[in-house]
């Protein structure tokens, strides 16, 4: 997740392995999150939309541009447009907003579910085994699940526990950054699941709403599924909760499943 800083508003961060180089989209876009935050300090992710636009080479580095387009008494607006050398690869439009008191409360109930400690330890994922080399997947080598339940059929409905594999800093920006991450990373599998499983895929575009700090010294409840499909494009979307119940975010995400090439 670190970036080095370049220029005032251009910042460069380096990528994760990936089966032929392709950039990983939760990755990219997460660091295209901390890339605008770092131009609003002392106010928290709002929500980030992203949309998707080359695959790029994750043997090489991403340079994020950030250009402020406000900066308000409470919101602050960015966009970032991350690129390798002349292509863009992304562009994302983040939102910031200072702490604020008042207003009215109200949310989804958090679901009823076993505890993430009276389910059984998920496999490693390939991603995670000490073969990995460049050119594989590691979009969870750093990340323990619980799989609550899952279903198949369309909407594919999936619940999971997950959490970081090791102590997480205080910063609530990063803290952000990883659930954004995480949300784009394990929201594929709904859609492969509800398609009938998984073939060539590209993540078109990712958003997420920020209501609350996640809690990452503890579980977090990802609720998924898909809702629909039509022709090339699947919708996925999912909400995340606190153990306590507390709701951290939403997700809505768009992967495009391109008919195989003659």
């Amino acid at each position: 997740m670190q970036l080095d800083q370049a220029g005032p508003a251009t910042f460069v961060g380096r990528q994760l392995p990936a089966p032929a180089n392709h950039i990983l989209g939760g990755h990219i876009s997460a660091q295209a999150l901390l890339a605008a935050s770092l131009t609003a300090p002392d106010r928290a992710p709002h929500s980030v939309h992203t949309y998707f636009l080359r695959p790029g080479d994750a043997r090489l580095p991403v340079t994020f541009d950030v250009a402020e387009l406000q900066q308000g008494r409470t919101f602050s607006a960015r966009r970032v447009t991350a690129r390798q050398g002349e292509e863009i690869l992304l562009e994302a439009m983040s939102s910031f907003k200072s702490p604020t008191s008042g207003g009215v409360t109200y949310q989804p109930t958090c679901p009823q579910v076993p505890q993430p400690e009276s389910l059984p330890v998920v496999a490693p994922h390939f991603a995670e085994s000490p073969e990995v080399t460049e050119g594989m997947w590691a979009s969870l080598r750093w990340f323990e699940r619980r799989i609550v339940d899952a279903d198949t059929a369309p909407p594919a409905r999936a619940r999971i526990w997950w959490r970081p594999g090791g102590a997480v800093p205080d910063d609530p920006v990063l803290t952000s950054a990883l659930v954004a991450y995480l949300s784009a990373v394990t929201l594929t599998e709904p859609a492969y699941a509800a398609r009938g499983g998984a073939t060539l895929s590209a993540q078109r575009d990712h958003s997420v709403w920020f209501h609350a700090p996640a809690d990452l010294s503890d579980w977090l409840l990802y609720e998924q599924s898909s809702p629909s499909s039509a022709d090339t494009i699947a919708l996925a979307g999912g909400t995340m909760f606190n153990r306590t119940g507390e709701l951290v975010c939403t997700v809505r995400q768009e992967m495009y499943f391109p008919a195989p090439r003659q």
